[in-house]
């Protein structure tokens, strides 16, 4: 039977990682630790999940200080436990189309 670790260990995962996933998509925990570890097997993956982590500090950062800088240390961790740089908007399978400008 598997534990929870052993889940985020195949995920390469962190638990506060898959909580920010889950806030961040609104999902159940399980669903985020499944949509984190199918992201990873992206080469875009995890730029996205460090994207999400950085969403959620800068909607927090407006509320609560607290959770802010909670978050600004799990953000850093991301960082450096996924450092690809590669970004999804620049890959040649996404669809080209205008960009749109504000």
């Amino acid at each position: 039977m598997l534990t929870m670790d052993d889940c985020l260990g195949l995920a390469n995962l962190e638990a506060d990682e898959v909580a920010q996933i889950a806030a961040h998509e609104h999902l159940p925990f399980m669903t985020a630790l499944e949509k984190g570890a199918s992201l990873l097997h992206e080469p875009w993956g995890d730029a996205a999940v460090r994207q999400m982590v950085w969403d959620n500090l800068c909607s927090a950062d407006r509320r609560h200080a607290a959770e802010a800088a909670s978050l600004m240390a799990l953000y850093n961790d991301t960082c450096t436990r996924h450092p690809n740089p590669f970004d999804r908007r620049t890959s040649p399978a996404r669809a080209a189309g205008p960009q749109r400008r504000h």
